[in-house]
């Protein structure tokens, strides 16, 4: 497959470019809302999608063409309907989360990626809106701080951002003043302390944009390795230091039965070394399944998981999809990072900042390689963007 950035928006006309974005924005809204109303919003993200498709031939294709790295989960996960426990459920979420990336990367080539990041915004911004008077639209505290700290991030940048509107620009202030005292109400540590290192990474290549690249390379990388080496040493210098930070922040040592969960889940790799089939585990005909559900009460038996990205790929496509999953995710990693190091404007540190919360959430979350997933979007459009920018100039309409 080419690595080429897409030539297809060289002569993108204004009515291309609304059209795409008001598809997007379709899509973004519909994704927003597709926990409190599965299925409508399903059909309008459906609907914009094979709209946009009818209207643009070319660009499914040239998605579809573009890159092999956001395809290969998706190639694999597809693959285990060979071996999976439930084969219809694993088709149909191949077909999916396939459905899912076409969109991400067929919206990120036809916007430029402040509108991409704006529109984002405000679909997270209308979320919490409604989630005041409708509390079920989000299923967890833990997806209610996602999102805040995703609006908390991405309205920063939207602010400083001078290109963007100036209407746009006094909302992402208004956002900006109101999402951190919510996302602190939402009494979701992690989401607190992954937001907060998201926004400072973020800010970092900006803050040394006088620098030359290679400095701040150098500079980011010396940081990070004196960092890692800091909280490695701690962990070994200090016995049970996590169980005595965890206590004082109030979290129990089992993080709230997630221990229970892993543990069950390294079982199941360990009997399962291919994966028992993508999403084949959370189904009504697996009594293991059913069992969590009735301990952690979750009557409706739906949209619960082991609480790690990586033991819930390796439940599903085993020791291989975990190699997959990750070396996808650090190569979406590195290229952004890269990206952002090289031209630290608005775009580029947010989404830097957002690639950095959602790693940092993989020990704790499942926020990527899902199907309707505005965070796995987000990050395939980042890996979009960052590739275009190394490649060349954007040829979108400027």
């Amino acid at each position: 497959m080419s690595t080429l950035p897409l030539n297809i928006t060289a002569h993108q006309t204004d009515w291309e470019y609304r059209v795409t974005l008001l598809l997007w924005t379709c899509c973004a809204l519909s994704i927003a809302f597709i926990i409190v109303i599965p299925t409508i919003p399903a059909i309008v993200f459906l609907s914009a999608v094979l709209l946009y498709c009818a209207l643009f031939p070319v660009r499914p294709y040239q998605a579809l063409t573009w890159s092999l790295v956001p395809w290969v989960i998706v190639l694999f996960g597809a693959l285990s309907i060979i071996w999976s426990e439930q084969p219809m459920q694993s088709l149909r979420g191949a077909a999916q989360i396939a459905l899912s990336v076409l969109a991400a990367l067929m919206f990120a080539h036809g916007l430029r990626a402040r509108s991409f990041i704006a529109v984002t915004m405000f679909a997270f911004i209308a979320s919490n809106v409604v989630y005041l008077f409708v509390p079920s639209v989000f299923g967890s505290k833990n997806m209610v701080a996602q999102s805040l700290a995703i609006v908390a991030l991405s309205s920063f940048w939207v602010m400083f951002d001078r290109q963007q509107p100036a209407l746009v620009r006094v909302i992402a202030l208004l956002a900006l003043f109101a999402a951190p005292p919510m996302l602190i109400s939402a009494n979701s540590e992690g989401a607190l302390l992954a937001g907060v290192l998201a926004l400072v990474c973020s800010l970092l290549p900006f803050l040394m944009r006088l620098l030359q690249p290679n400095t701040r390379i150098f500079l980011t990388c010396a940081c990070a390795f004196a960092g890692v080496t800091a909280v490695v040493f701690s962990l070994l210098l200090f016995d049970n230091l996590f169980d005595l930070l965890l206590q004082s922040i109030g979290k129990d040592v089992s993080l709230t039965g997630r221990t229970l969960l892993w543990s069950h889940a390294l079982g199941v790799i360990a009997d399962h070394p291919l994966g028992v089939g993508l999403q084949a585990y959370w189904n009504e005909s697996n009594i293991e399944a059913v069992r969590f559900w009735e301990a952690f009460y979750i009557d409706n038996h739906y949209g619960f998981h082991f609480h790690d990205l990586w033991l819930e790929i390796g439940v599903e496509l085993g020791v291989t999809g975990i190699v997959i999953a990750a070396a996808t995710t650090l190569v979406v990693f590195f290229s952004v990072w890269r990206w952002a190091l090289q031209n630290p404007e608005p775009e580029s540190c947010f989404f830097a900042g957002f690639v950095t919360f959602i790693l940092a959430r993989t020990l704790g979350e499942v926020e990527l390689f899902s199907q309707f997933s505005m965070t796995s979007m987000l990050f395939l459009a980042a890996y979009y963007y960052a590739v275009s920018a190394k490649r060349g100039p954007s040829l979108r309409k400027a």
